[in-house]
């Protein structure tokens, strides 16, 4: 290795094939890279995991001073670090077979051997470029096929900028004419339509202010609350009994799917053009606690307004290329679930039989909609899409500010995670147990991570790193609102 590279240290002590300890000559963060000299393998990629100083000022020293009185205290700054590896002659990443020896120089790694083992590369065909490494730049570009095969969450807690990140996200997809439906539960989103202002951290990102209005449409069930979007309904005809049962909020099939189907029965063969109102009034007459129960159910789906003679295009509501928000800003959350529900079911059904492209179905709050404790009518089908949408070309994007909320069996098939600053124990926790890989020293990390740096793992890097996330190319529409002007 090139002495005139800087030394931080030397290794000391029982020395691991996974980790070791330092003591440190100069000043270094936790999280910054580290290079050591391997005899076998020339220079090999570390990082530092985490810092404390040594001391020999104990307790009975420190009673002893009086109010005013300096000490000589002799210290040392020590660290762990943890062993990312070398390349080896076939580009695969390889940790060394041997341990370092104790004594061996530790310096601050460069650029291109981080860039290298790391696999930081530009790749204009498939990476979705979110940010800058932290403290270097060298740009960090997701691989938008893993990310659409494996399925992704964005963790954060309130306010730790999960919405803005999830922008950068999908303007890297619509660069890249990747299929998107998001469900938008607050109206954040059209904003992407729309160019931001920009300010003095676009040029060291080397981003464009540009606006996506060609590729982003808008559709919500509410459509006096969101004027800019398409009415969203669904039509009744085409709507399977079971699928009507998922309307009502009704799960117990066995009792009341038979009753239900024979009020449609009915109800169609005096009017093949029946609508919901129809069905309300037949249900008026069914007797005992299961035709109470379907007349109630049957009026509130009328007051939802989303069952119509004519509903949406599927082929309208799936571009492709383009993002199609799903604007569910004043919708009660009952009607929500519905909604999800319904749009999930009808996109893994027609993307299983082909008749739909390839795309990337976004939940925001998904807590919300797949909770770990408790019933939502979209559970079961969200489920379904965490574990087998891949293998047909569907790939699910779940966000949430709780992590520990949200159903564990989808959280632990998203092989992609980006995680800003989360303090919750409980979602600290949940974040951990779903994460191979993930080091004591990272989680500390995470909860005092700045606003707009992310832990990143997965997403083609074989190793969990830092990215400062990169300037939005389009207007950001989740701001807080201010309730005292400045």
């Amino acid at each position: 290795m090139n002495r005139t590279v800087e030394e931080i240290g030397r290794i000391f002590g029982d020395v691991g094939l996974g980790q070791f300890h330092l003591s440190l000559s100069n000043p270094v963060e936790r999280g910054d890279y580290l290079a050591v000299e391997d005899e076998a393998h020339g220079a090999v990629l570390c990082q530092l995991d985490d810092l404390k100083r040594k001391s020999d000022f104990d307790l009975e020293r420190a009673g002893s001073l009086g109010p005013r009185e300096e000490a000589a205290i002799h210290e040392n700054l020590l660290g762990i670090a943890r062993i990312i590896g070398y390349r080896d002659g076939q580009g695969l990443v390889k940790l060394p077979t041997i341990p370092f020896r104790p004594g061996a120089h530790v310096f601050r790694a460069e650029e291109p051997l981080i860039a290298q083992v790391l696999g930081l590369k530009h790749h204009a065909n498939s990476g979705a470029y979110v940010g800058l490494l932290r403290n270097h730049a060298l740009r960090v570009e997701l691989d938008i096929n893993q990310l659409v095969q494996r399925h992704v969450s964005v963790l954060a807690k309130t306010g730790g900028g999960k919405s803005y990140l999830l922008g950068v996200l999908i303007e890297e997809l619509l660069r890249h004419h990747v299929t998107c439906v998001i469900i938008d539960p607050h109206g954040e989103y059209g904003s992407l339509r729309s160019p931001a202002q920009k300010n003095g951290g676009y040029a060291r990102f080397g981003v464009e202010s540009q606006g996506f209005a060609r590729q982003v449409q808008e559709y919500s069930p509410d459509v006096s609350l969101n004027p800019n979007a398409k009415p969203l309904t669904f039509s009744l005809r085409h709507t399977d009994t079971r699928d009507l049962l998922v309307f009502m909020g009704l799960t117990n099939v066995k009792t009341f799917l038979g009753p239900l189907k024979q009020i449609i029965d009915a109800v169609a063969a005096r009017n093949p053009e029946y609508t919901v109102a129809d069905l309300v009034r037949a249900a008026e007459h069914a007797e005992g606690a299961v035709g109470e129960t379907l007349h109630e159910r049957l009026e509130y789906v009328e007051q939802t307004k989303l069952l119509g003679p004519q509903g949406t295009s599927l082929n309208d509501l799936v571009q492709k290329g383009e993002a199609t928000l799903v604007n569910l800003r004043g919708v009660a959350p009952d009607v929500q679930e519905l909604v999800v529900a319904r749009i999930s079911t009808t996109l893994f059904d027609n993307r299983k039989k082909g008749k739909i492209p390839p795309l990337f179905l976004v939940i925001e709050e998904a807590h919300n909609f797949a909770p770990q404790q408790g019933t939502a009518t979209s559970s079961r089908i969200l489920k379904n899409i965490a574990s087998e949408g891949r293998k047909f070309g569907l790939g699910l994007c779940v966000v949430t500010q709780r992590a520990a909320r949200i159903d564990k069996s989808v959280l632990s098939q998203c092989n992609t995670q980006l995680i800003l600053q989360v303090t919750n124990p409980l979602d600290l926790r949940a974040i951990a147990q779903s994460i191979e890989g993930l080091t004591d020293g990272m989680t500390e990390m995470i909860q005092s991570l700045p606003v707009g740096t992310a832990l990143i793992t997965g997403g083609g890097y074989h190793t969990p790193l830092f990215c400062e996330i990169r300037p939005r190319a389009t207007r950001h529409g989740g701001e807080s609102v201010q309730i005292v002007a400045a």
